[in-house]
């Protein structure tokens, strides 16, 4: 399994791009509505708590579109793409920032190390600041069955959860349905429609950011991982 910590230069360089390429809405502010490429139908009634829904059936403004040497990042074919081409975790962030919230997503891993050991989920809470450090939270699986949480900082990825089997997670190339939640003090990983682990935020961790899907190959010879998302639904817990 040998699921490692492989970070810091990723967020580095990220934070460079964002900063000279995004322009970030203001912190806690009342996440925007975004009906483009809705999940739910807009004869369907919207429930009360819905933030946003995307089903990347064509591409949009909300997740970010970018490519350098460590991977991409893209709405492609009706899915949205993150590739590593590295052993550092690499993502695609939301230009919204949410609070409390409830992400939902399909994800999928296409290609990787052949046993299967590529890591793949979504960070909520993202957080850049002025020192150009960084917060938030991963809730992530890998592609051989394991599951995590961990607390996300410039330099490190501390286990709230460590990586843990579970046979509820599908392996391989299979869908995995996963719900985040990310509410108040509470971090809480269900996969396939059971929960598998729950944990508490650290002290003086973020409270609000952007979500991100991320992915990471773990093997050293085999360092190219990517994985579809799709079906992304954010709504208040």
């Amino acid at each position: 399994m040998n699921k490692r910590t492989r970070f810091s230069i990723a967020v580095i360089f990220l934070l460079a791009w964002a900063c000279s390429a995004v322009s970030l809405p203001i912190p806690n502010q009342e996440p925007t509505l975004v009906p483009t490429n809705p999940v739910i139908s807009i004869d369907t009634a919207v429930p009360s708590n819905f933030l946003f829904a995307d089903d990347f059936s064509v591409p949009g403004v909300e997740m970010e579109t970018y490519s350098d040497e460590n991977g991409s990042v893209e709405t492609r074919d009706g899915v949205y793409v993150v590739r590593s081409l590295g052993d550092l975790w690499h993502w695609g962030r939301s230009t919204t920032e949410f609070d409390d919230t409830v992400i939902e997503f399909d994800a999928t891993l296409i290609s990787g190390p052949a046993n299967n050991n590529a890591g793949f989920g979504v960070v909520c809470r993202l957080t850049e600041h002025e020192d150009t450090s960084v917060d938030g939270y991963m809730l992530a699986i890998s592609g051989d069955g394991y599951y995590t949480i961990r607390s996300v900082t410039a330099s490190s990825m501390s286990p709230l959860v460590d990586w843990s089997f579970s046979d509820a997670v599908k392996q391989g190339n299979e869908t995995n349905r996963l719900r985040a939640t990310c509410n108040g003090s509470e971090l809480k990983l269900e996969v396939n429609g059971q929960l598998l682990a729950s944990a508490a935020t650290v002290a003086n961790g973020a409270t609000s950011g952007a979500l991100a899907f991320a992915a990471i190959s773990f093997e050293d010879t085999e360092p190219i991982s990517e994985i579809h998302f799709d079906n992304l639904v954010v709504s208040r817990p």
